[in-house]
C-alpha cells in the first residue's frame, strides 16, 4: 500500500500541481529515476503532459501497427507528415514505443515419432583467411544427430550436394525434411506455394515429403536453429588452414556433439539414431548438378560465374547447357557432351583445354606452334616450369607441343602429376615424361624382313647386256 500512495503522491504532484520531476524529487524525498518510471507507466500521464500533439493520430497510428506490426518509427513519422502532423520525430518515437516493444509469444512445443522429419537449413561463416563459407547442416529431429558439410558455394548444386553427403553418413533420410523459404527450395509463397520443380524431382527421387516454414517463423525449425547458434561458438576463435581443414575440424566437432547426453532427451544422439526409422537409398546417387543456358562467343568460350570456359571452336555462336557440378561443369550441345572442366571459384578466369583450339590452329600452320606454347604456358605452371627449362626456343616449341599431343590420350591432372615429378628431378627430357607415362619415343624405321628367310639366299643367272639391247653390237658403225 504504501509503494501505492507514492505513486498517487507523485502523479498528483505531475498531473495538478504541475511540478517537476526534480521538485517533487526534492518534495517526497525520492529518486528521480524511480519518479521518471513511476510517470512513463501511466499512460494517462503520458498523454496529458507530451501526447496532446499526437492525440488526433491516435487512432491512426493503432490502424497502422495493425497491419504492419514490424513499422518504424521513422516510418510512422513520414507518414504522419502527409496528414498534416508538424511535431518533432522524438514524440512520435516516445508515443509508438509501446506498439515497437517485443511481444512474448508462447510456442507449442514440437514432438516428432522416430523417422518422421529431418531439418535442414544453411548458414554462412566468414574467415579471415578462406572467406565467406557455407556451411549446409541435417538435423534428425527425433533424435537430433546432426551432420553437415562447408562449401565454397550455396548454389542449387551445393544443395544438393549437402543432402546427399549427409544421407550417406547417416546411411538413410527421414520421411518428412522441414526448410526455411529460400529460393532452392520455394519459388514463391502467393498465392499458393510454388516449390522448385527440380527439387520435387529429388524429393520424389528419394521418396520424402517437404515442409516450408512460415515466413518470419524460426521457431518452426529450432532443432536446426539451436545446432547452427551452437556451431557459431564452436567456429569462434578457431583457425583454418582450407576448405579440407575447416570441414575435418567441423566433422571432429559433430561426432563430440553426437556422442553427449543431450539436455532434452537425456540420451545421446547417437543412441537415438539406432530407434529412427529412416528411408533407404537407392542403389545410385541422384545427379547433383544445375543446368544454364548459354552461348559460345565467337571466340569459342562459354561464361559461367564470371569465368570463361573453352569448347572446341567449331561449336563457335551456337546454344549450349552448362551442367554445373560442386567439382566440374560440363558442356552440352543439342544432348552431346563437348567439353568438360574443372570448376573454378575465382572470378574472371580463363580455363582453357589447348585440343579445343586445334582446328583453328591448323588453319594458320606460322602461327600454330606460337599458340600452343602459349596455350600451354597459360594451362599451368608446371608445364610452363618445364618448358621455359629448356634449351633453345626450337626444344621450347618441341615440348609444348609433345604436351600438347600427350593430352589427347592422357587426362590434364596425369600429365600435371607426370611433369611436376619431372620439375622435382630437374629432369627437363620428353623422352623422360613419354616414358613415365610408358608411352614409345619416336624411333626410326625398322628394316623390313620376309618371313621366309630363305628368299634372300636365292641364286640367279646375270644376263648379258646384249638381251637388253640387240643393237649394242653396231653402235659407231655407219
Amino acid at each position: 500500500m504504501q509503494q501505492a500512495d507514492k505513486r498517487e503522491q507523485v502523479l498528483h504532484l505531475w498531473q495538478v500541481e504541475k511540478l517537476s520531476i526534480r521538485q517533487i524529487a526534492k518534495e517526497l524525498k525520492m529518486c528521480r529515476k524511480r519518479i521518471r518510471k513511476m510517470i512513463e507507466g501511466t499512460h494517462q500521464a503520458k498523454s496529458l503532459e507530451r501526447g496532446g500533439i499526437l492525440d488526433p493520430y491516435a487512432q491512426l497510428i493503432s490502424h497502422w501497427y495493425s497491419q504492419h506490426p514490424k513499422l518504424k518509427a521513422i516510418q510512422i513519422y513520414e507518414r504522419l507528415k502527409e496528414y498534416g502532423y508538424s511535431g518533432s520525430y522524438v514524440s512520435v518515437a516516445r508515443e509508438s514505443r509501446e506498439y515497437r516493444r517485443p511481444k512474448q509469444t508462447a510456442y507449442y512445443p514440437l514432438t516428432f515419432v522416430p523417422g518422421e522429419e529431418a531439418q535442414v537449413d544453411w548458414f554462412f561463416y566468414n574467415d579471415e583467411r578462406l572467406g565467406m563459407m557455407a556451411g549446409f547442416v541435417y538435423v534428425l529431429a527425433y533424435s537430433r544427430y546432426a551432420w553437415g558439410v562447408f562449401y565454397l558455394r550455396h548454389s542449387f548444386e551445393f544443395f544438393l550436394a549437402g543432402h546427399e553427403e549427409c544421407f550417406k553418413h547417416i546411411g538413410g533420410l527421414a520421411h518428412r525434411h522441414r526448410y526455411d523459404n529460400l529460393k532452392s527450395v520455394v519459388l514463391k509463397r502467393s498465392p499458393v506455394i510454388e516449390y522448385n520443380p527440380q527439387f520435387l524431382d529429388f524429393a520424389r527421387f528419394y521418396g520424402f515429403s517437404i515442409h516450408a516454414c512460415n515466413p518470419y517463423s524460426g521457431n518452426e525449425k529450432g532443432r536446426v536453429e539451436r545446432l547452427i547458434r551452437d556451431i557459431r561458438v564452436f567456429l569462434y576463435g578457431e583457425t583454418f588452414v582450407d576448405l579440407a581443414d575447416l570441414n575435418r575440424k567441423f566433422h571432429v566437432w559433430l561426432e563430440t556433439r553426437n556422442a553427449t547426453i543431450h539436455r532434452s532427451t537425456g540420451k545421446t544422439p547417437n543412441a537415438l539414431l539406432k530407434e529412427e526409422r529412416l528411408l533407404g537409398l537407392p542403389e545410385h546417387p541422384y545427379p547433383t548438378s544445375r543446368v544454364i543456358i548459354s552461348v559460345v562467343s565467337k571466340t569459342a568460350l562459354v561464361e559461367f560465374e564470371t569465368n570463361k570456359y573453352s569448347v572446341p571452336s567449331s561449336y563457335a555462336g551456337k546454344p549450349v547447357e552448362i551442367a554445373a557440378y560442386p567439382g566440374y561443369i560440363e558442356i552440352y550441345q543439342s544432348e552431346q557432351k563437348i567439353a568438360i572442366h574443372s570448376r573454378c571459384f575465382g572470378h574472371r578466369q580463363m580455363i582453357q583445354n589447348p585440343l579445343h583450339a586445334e582446328k583453328l590452329l591448323n588453319r594458320t600452320p606460322q602461327f600454330k606452334m606460337q599458340r600452343i606454347v602459349q596455350l600451354i604456358n597459360d594451362m599451368d605452371p608446371v608445364f610452363k616450369d618445364f618448358i621455359d627449362n629448356q634449351e633453345n626456343e626450337i626444344k621450347r616449341a618441341d615440348a609444348a607441343y609433345q604436351l600438347f599431343t600427350v593430352l589427347k590420350t592422357h587426362s590434364k591432372a596425369i600429365l600435371i602429376s607426370a611433369v611436376r615429378e619431372l620439375n622435382t628431378l630437374h629432369c627437363y627430357k620428353t623422352k623422360a615424361l613419354l616414358s613415365l607415362l610408358h608411352l614409345p619415343a619416336a624411333s626410326e624405321l625398322a628394316m623390313l624382313w620376309p618371313q621366309n628367310q630363305e628368299l634372300l639366299n636365292l641364286k640367279y643367272k646375270e644376263r648379258d647386256l646384249n638381251d637388253y639391247d640387240p643393237d649394242s653390237t653396231n653402235l659407231g658403225t655407219t
